[in-house]
């Protein structure tokens, strides 16, 4: 019998929260795992990897070194320009999501992703989503998530101090103190507020964000591995420290890069589909948009014109961070994410202490992975859809 998302989801909300290397996450990922090995002919092991516990080291590694840049901008202004401009660019790839790799300077616990894997073929799926949990943040607050995007662009402003004093200093301007207290200043209370929330709370529940995904991507690869698709493998992959700015997908993605490119590779991934109207996300980004034109992508806007249980799915665009499946599909690999959202296009209470177990819809969350379970039971043999193409032709 497959496991079932709403028995898997029911177990690991025992944990008050699964926070990127603590011992709640783990003590989650084995009970996890323990579930995993009752599923016939599936190998199940962890891919570990030394990480930070979240995204604040590295945003007060921005802001306290941009501080040092401004304050000491007189003394050496070509020096701490340059030092300035590099740490400005790695906030901009990493509020691009794309690979920042100052972070990983910032890495300090060890963790793992959950592979689950069964079936040998030219096509692999994979199934994923993430385990851990998030710090509680400010700038997810009801009255703050809507100015989410302006939030990054103003602090992208505040970061690029650590360039402008420098550079005018560099001109012959003389930049007052003052003007450069107030700089250091700015970037310091930025720090402040971004972590303000998790120094008051801590780890959030977790329960949409993504306690709902596992479940789901879990059932529709038990589901998955009970009747296998033809000539394929069906990887479940549970990826750690996606709330650090999607680390655990990163380095999975690039441990297994050479792979995922020889093979015929469709990464599906469940991220807080819990709660409002599911959809399958066609665009996400930062500064510049990531659009899921992939395999995926067709089979699930087919599956909502074929299938009347499907159709009030739709397609959405991602307003706030980005999801595991951004690498994949930056590189050229079919991905798309699966996720559920409001009236509004937001996904309330994630990243807050309201993101608990009573606010979960589990219909949604169970509906997610039959949903799942279709699309990829819909997706052709890459052979197949080019001998359709061609024929197709007068």
């Amino acid at each position: 019998m497959a496991l079932s998302a709403r028995d898997i989801f029911e177990t690991l909300s025992e944990w008050p929260h699964r926070g990127v290397g603590t011992e709640e996450e783990m003590e989650a990922r084995e009970m996890l795992m323990a579930k995993l090995s009752g599923e016939i002919d599936v190998d199940v092991n962890e891919e570990g990897f030394f990480t930070p516990r979240s995204y604040l080291p590295f945003f007060w590694l921005i802001a306290l070194g941009q501080c040092f840049f401004v304050l000491l901008a007189g003394f050496a202004p070509l020096v701490m320009m340059v030092g300035g401009l590099m740490l400005l660019l790695s906030h901009l790839w990493f509020f691009d999501w794309r690979v920042a790799r100052l972070v990983w300077l910032t890495a300090r616990s060890t963790t793992a992703n959950l592979v689950a894997r069964k079936g040998a073929g030219r096509r692999l799926f994979i199934l994923m989503a993430h385990i851990d949990s998030a710090p509680a943040s400010f700038a997810y607050r009801p009255q703050q998530v809507k100015h989410f995007k302006l939030n990054i662009w103003l602090a992208t402003g505040i970061v690029s101090f650590g360039v402008w004093v420098p550079l005018a200093t560099l001109s012959g301007i003389d930049v007052p103190m003052a003007v450069q207290g107030f700089c250091a200043l700015a970037l310091v209370v930025q720090g402040v507020l971004a972590s303000v929330d998790y120094w008051r709370f801590g780890y959030t529940p977790g329960a949409n964000d993504n306690l709902t995904g596992i479940a789901a991507a879990t059932e529709v690869a038990s589901r998955l591995w009970a009747n296998m698709p033809d000539d394929s493998e069906v990887r479940l992959v549970i990826t750690s420290a996606e709330e650090a700015g999607m680390l655990g997908a990163q380095h999975y993605w690039e441990q297994h890069e050479a792979e995922l490119h020889a093979r015929e590779t469709h990464v599906l991934n469940f991220d807080t589909v819990g709660f409002g109207r599911l959809a399958y996300v066609i665009e996400s980004g930062g500064f510049t948009p990531v659009y899921y034109d992939t395999p995926l992508a067709h089979a699930a806007h087919a599956l909502v014109k074929l299938n009347k249980k499907f159709e009030h799915i739709g397609p959405a665009r991602h307003k706030v961070g980005d999801f595991d499946s951004v690498w994949f599909v930056r590189d050229g690999i079919s991905a798309l994410t699966l996720a559920a959202y409001d009236e509004h296009g937001h996904m309330p209470h994630i990243h807050t202490m309201e993101d608990s177990v009573e606010k979960i819809e589990l219909d949604r969350v169970e509906e997610a992975a039959r949903f799942g379970e279709a699309i990829i039971r819909l997706v052709p043999k890459r052979g197949q859809k080019q001998r359709k193409a061609r024929g197709s032709r007068p």
